[in-house]
């Protein structure tokens, strides 16, 4: 799929789609491709954006991710980012969390390593002092930095996001919580020192524009393009047509299908693309690998089963065969 189209056709497409029950890419398909100004994404294309890894490496020569996610509540979201970052190729994955929430994390991402803090009543991040101290040691080392998945709310996970944007030299992907806690505090992200991702949904999208989710639907490509000229941040805009807006320009990607309509998907988006950004790539590139990435392993894993049973957790587990498609490619 290769082309442009514009605001308009987009609108009409998505109409199209849930009037005639099929999918985006099968109503964008039906449009002549021509003026417009959204790119749509050519998975061939973007996935020959993939390096070759060389044969003479370690660990060190692919990056160290530090995730600041999950908590007592929402242990799940640390791991599938951490599970996530690891099969898309990182070297090193840190997770920052809760102490309850790092049993859970190192049961099922046994390859990450982690750093606990203490929790609230509520089970969210309540950092001391000495806490935040060794935090700001591991983020300065870092090569890219997540923030949010499953991460709350609370007066200490700001402080814990206050002190990434400080700490790090390095990008910085703002998702889910963190992206909530940057609401009505946007210059936050402007404070990065390196690029920085935001991945909204549409109600995370309405927060950070102070509009309605409906009008956010209406307009998604205007109020991504907002966000992002706001931040200086790539803005992935995910939906059932994810948009990813970077220095004025705007693309589409309608991979996937209604298996990544379930908790856990932004979690498994945020972890592919915060590892491409540990092992170097630029963030624009990062984003549209990652969504890319995701909506092919959606697919694949929902040609052979149901759109509504398959979880987010079968769809990680087919990275190790997709990525060996993807590097015949390269």
């Amino acid at each position: 799929m290769i082309g442009y189209i514009s605001e308009e056709q987009l609108r009409n497409a998505e109409q199209t789609a849930i009037n005639r029950d099929i999918r985006l890419s099968e109503a964008i398909a039906e449009m002549s491709s021509g003026s417009g100004d959204i790119e749509l994404l050519n998975p061939r294309s973007i996935l020959k954006l993939v390096r070759k890894r060389p044969e003479n490496s370690h660990k060190g020569d692919f990056g160290r991710l530090v995730l600041i996610a999950g908590s007592e509540r929402f242990p799940g979201a640390a791991q599938i980012a951490a599970l996530a970052a690891l099969r898309s190729g990182v070297g090193l994955c840190e997770v920052i969390t809760t102490k309850t929430a790092a049993f859970g994390i190192a049961a099922g991402a046994r390859e990450a390593t982690l750093y606990t803090v203490d929790a609230d009543s509520d089970g969210f991040m309540s950092p001391s002092e000495s806490h935040l101290e060794g935090a700001r040691e591991e983020i300065s080392r870092a090569d890219a930095v997540l923030i949010g998945c499953g991460l709350g709310t609370g007066a200490g996970c700001l402080k814990m996001l206050k002190t990434a944007v400080k700490s790090a030299e390095c990008p910085i992907i703002f998702d889910a919580d963190g992206i909530n806690l940057v609401s009505g505090r946007i210059e936050l992200v402007r404070k990065a020192k390196a690029e920085t991702v935001v991945t909204p949904h549409p109600a995370e999208l309405s927060r950070l524009c102070g509009v309605s989710v409906k009008e956010v639907l209406e307009n998604r490509p205007k109020y991504a393009r907002k966000i992002s000229e706001k931040t200086g941040a790539v803005t992935v805009s995910k939906s059932a047509g994810t948009l990813i807006v970077s220095k004025g320009r705007t693309s589409l990607s309608a991979r996937g299908n209604s298996g990544l309509a379930k908790g856990g998907s932004g979690d498994f988006l945020a972890g592919l693309i915060a590892s491409l950004l540990a092992q170097g790539y630029p963030a624009e590139e990062a984003a549209k690998i990652g969504v890319t990435v995701q909506g092919l392993a959606c697919e694949y894993v929902t040609k052979e089963n149901s759109e509504r049973s398959v979880t987010v957790s079968d769809m990680i587990d087919c990275l190790p065969v997709l990525f060996k498609k993807i590097e015949r490619l390269i």
